[in-house]
């Protein structure tokens, strides 16, 4: 399995919450170190970024031992914008360019940035610093619907806690949410995060359980 993700926080935390639901790919799930600006591209733009994160991959996969495939391709990207029609769109176009190409993978379109993954797991936080709390009003509530997750982390969970959040605190959240067993159970709603899952659990039926 490959990722290739906007930075090491983003591919690290995507590795971490893969590695809880596929137990059995520890140690084979690879990181590629890519620019990822895909959600804007069209046309050949979209084409020519879209071949070299997959030659990147392959490569990757190359170095296992001759004839190995990639099995799964995770690509991610932030929107940078609100859940809606335009990220529906983006997320087809790409995810049907990388379909047209390599056959398989799954593109994620966080919305607007992954810290919106986050949110849906105020139990979480505190584990990683005991101050953070996120406010009552933030709670139950469609994530993919705030214009700046990073900043709520920010500005509202951390600003009073000694420390504030920073991108580099990423995978140290999500692991808090795995290990503190709050995966299962998110306060609110993120339909890139249910889609996320989706294709994990259609990458496990199509290219590992058999």
């Amino acid at each position: 399995m490959v990722i290739a993700g906007e930075d090491r926080n983003d591919r690290e935390s995507l590795k971490i919450l893969l590695e809880e639901k596929r137990p059995g790919l520890r140690g084979s799930i690879v990181q590629i170190r890519d620019t990822v600006r895909l959600h804007r591209a069209t046309g050949t733009n979209l084409t020519k970024r879209v071949r070299s994160i997959i030659n990147k991959a392959e490569g990757v996969a190359e170095k296992h031992g001759p004839g190995t495939r990639v099995a799964c391709l995770y690509v991610h990207e932030d929107f940078d914008a609100v859940d809606g029609p335009a990220h529906v769109e983006a997320h087809r176009r790409v995810e049907q360019e990388i379909h047209r190409q390599l056959g398989h993978g799954h593109y994620v379109l966080a919305v607007a940035e992954m810290e919106a993954w986050m949110l849906l797991f105020p139990e979480a936080l505190p584990a990683v610093m005991q101050a953070w709390k996120l406010p009552a009003k933030r709670l139950g509530k469609d994530t993919g619907r705030f214009p700046d997750p990073k900043g709520i982390l920010m500005r509202e969970v951390s600003k009073a806690a000694g420390r504030r959040y920073s991108k580099s605190d990423a995978p140290a959240v999500f692991r808090a949410i795995v290990e503190g067993g709050h995966l299962e159970k998110p306060r609110g709603m993120n339909s890139p995060w249910k889609r996320f899952w989706q294709d994990v659990e259609k990458c496990g039926q199509e290219h590992f359980r058999r």
